[in-house]
């Protein structure tokens, strides 16, 4: 799966509907420098895509048998990608691509191994290790909540992001999984925190976002300007944000 645009502009609401700068750089903070988790210890540091995405999207069924003392076994089977969940990840691939500037490529033409993999999962199966072996208890807790959830790798410097895997529940209903979708491929390009806004937004606790709202793409933009540099350190980065954030306000108005 592949696609590729320039980032573009971000047409600003009303002022009445907007969020000041000084807002719009502390949701910066919580959702760049924050954790979703407290066993994982917040960055401190830009931590970001340069490599090209390689996306493969897989969807999987069950197989259900029985062991000879009746235990019921459940396998995963691979099956093909469900032309709706295919055009939601392409969507949001497109968007985002659009705002990042991010290059994709096809790991198959490349030769290279793909390194951003989307698994539609039946919900029994979240925690299963075929999709990250990285420890039951971490999974179990990732999956706990029933809906989808994400990890991403770095490079040995602990800056560059250079994997990532999502897991949907595909049992859940469409709009709910256009939601988790959108969600969890723009977390896992660097923004791996929720929040608590009082405007709309992907990264909400709470509702169904099918579409960045405009201060995401304010946040993802600002992320991805070039000037916010992997391992940049959060004090700095927060500062240059605020310069980000203010140039797009004035290119608007």
């Amino acid at each position: 799966m592949a696609s590729s645009a320039v980032a573009g502009s971000i047409k600003l609401p009303p002022p009445e509907d907007r969020p000041s700068v000084e807002q719009l750089v502390k949701f910066f903070d919580t959702t760049v420098f924050g954790s979703e988790f407290e066993t994982l210890k917040p960055s401190t540091k830009v931590r970001k895509w340069q490599r090209p995405l390689r996306i493969v999207v897989r969807e999987y069924g069950e197989i259900v048998s029985q062991s000879s003392s009746g235990r019921q076994i459940r396998n995963l089977e691979l099956q093909t990608v469900s032309k709706a969940h295919l055009d939601m990840v392409q969507k949001h691939l497109n968007t985002l691509v659009q705002l990042t500037g991010l290059k994709t490529q096809d790991s198959q033409k490349s030769r290279w191994p793909a390194n951003f993999t989307i698994n539609f999962v039946p919900p029994l199966q979240l925690s299963n290790p075929h999709f990250a072996d990285i420890g039951g208890g971490t999974l179990r807790r990732l999956a706990a909540q029933g809906g989808c959830y994400f990890l991403t790798w770095l490079d040995k410097k602990g800056t560059n992001m250079n994997k990532a895997v999502i897991v949907i529940n595909k049992a859940r209903k469409p709009f709910k999984t256009d939601h988790c979708i959108l969600e969890e491929m723009a977390q896992s390009l660097g923004l791996p925190n929720d929040s608590n806004p009082s405007w709309p937004s992907i990264f909400a606790n709470t509702g169904a976002q099918p579409n960045l709202s405009w201060v995401d793409q304010v946040i993802i933009k600002t992320l991805y300007d070039s000037r916010m540099t992997p391992g940049m350190p959060r004090k700095r980065a927060l500062e240059l944000a605020r310069v980000i954030i203010t140039e797009i306000y004035r290119k608007q108005r």
